[in-house]
């Protein structure tokens, strides 16, 4: 097999009920399987997940299986160490492709694999279905605003990711940054908002057991802290990043601390790492208006939902 265009990484721990719903949205695209491959990475323990993955396999020769020992998040690096392909997409194994997909993303390395530019696909979330570009490193972080803390949209050319040095250390809990950050200067950036991938319901499958608010109050406020520090940003930059996380935490705050709705996550602590880059106060005025605003905007179903607890 020749190198393909791109490579579909899906890093997992072998849940059976997202990973095959993903596998079957990539090979129901009708896109010549030489053209791609599919890289899943399993950091899991299911033996269950594996003898099915196996009888899977044996229909395509362009699906790969690797086993990972990175803990949690950092099995997505070891993913792409095992791609070849000469674009690289990270699909998160509870993503599906939306009918069309696999063949826009080919369509666009092929339009651009001589320019090369740095892109992240938002998949819809900027609520505007375009394409933005930028010429300069800060206006393109500037443009992905506190996405840049979600991996579903990562992408890059498999020469980006070489360059990194072996023993780059990536961060624990958003290892994506640490390649995403790295491609400082770059002549243009893209930003492609097309809706191209379809979320799998959680239902009753845990999502994360890592601490919620630690995570994006402290630790990516930290990763955003050091591009200012480091003059990789400006400081308006910053400031809009940070106002725009505030208003994600402010949600998770409404979400899993007012309204007590059931999560895996560690809700500990949240008061300290909510105060270091913001103030446990404003958070939680912000999530007080947004319960208001909910409560206006939809009484019935708000009501309901409150009496449910």
């Amino acid at each position: 097999m020749s190198q393909p265009l791109i490579s579909l990484c899906i890093p997992t721990n072998g849940v059976i009920e997202w990973v095959f719903p993903v596998l079957d949205s990539i090979y129901s695209q009708n896109v010549d399987n030489e053209l791609f491959e599919v890289v899943v990475t399993d950091n899991g323990n299911n033996a269950e997940f594996k003898a099915r993955f196996d009888e899977y396999q044996k229909n395509y020769e362009n699906l790969f299986y690797f086993r990972s020992s990175g803990y949690e998040f950092l099995s997505e690096p070891d993913s792409y160490k095992n791609a070849t392909g000469l674009f690289i997409k990270f699909i998160n194994h509870r993503t599906k492709l939306v009918p069309g997909a696999l063949e826009y993303f080919i369509n666009w390395i092929n339009e651009n694999k001589e320019e090369k530019p740095f892109v992240y696909f938002t998949n819809g979330v900027l609520a505007k279905e375009k394409t933005f570009e930028f010429n300069s490193f800060d206006g393109f972080v500037r443009g992905l605003s506190y996405w840049s803390s979600w991996s579903t949209g990562m992408a890059f050319w498999k020469e980006d990711f070489d360059s990194i040095p072996e023993d780059t250390a990536y961060n624990f809990l958003f290892p994506h940054t640490t390649i995403l950050f790295s491609q400082k200067n770059r002549k243009k950036y893209v930003i492609d908002d097309k809706t191209l991938l379809d979320e799998i319901p959680q239902g009753k499958i845990p999502k994360g057991r890592y601490n919620l608010f630690n995570a994006f109050g402290v630790e990516y406020m930290g990763i955003i802290c050091d591009l200012l520090r480091n003059k990789d940003i400006t400081p308006e930059t910053f400031v809009c990043v940070k106002n725009a996380n505030r208003t994600f935490l402010s949600t998770l705050y409404l979400d899993y601390i007012i309204l007590k709705r059931k999560c895996s996550y560690d809700l500990s602590g949240y008061k300290e790492s909510l105060r270091v880059f913001y103030s446990d106060k404003e958070i939680r005025n912000a999530a007080k208006f947004m319960f208001i605003e909910r409560a206006i905007k939809f009484p019935f179903r708000f009501l309901r939902k409150l009496s449910s607890r």
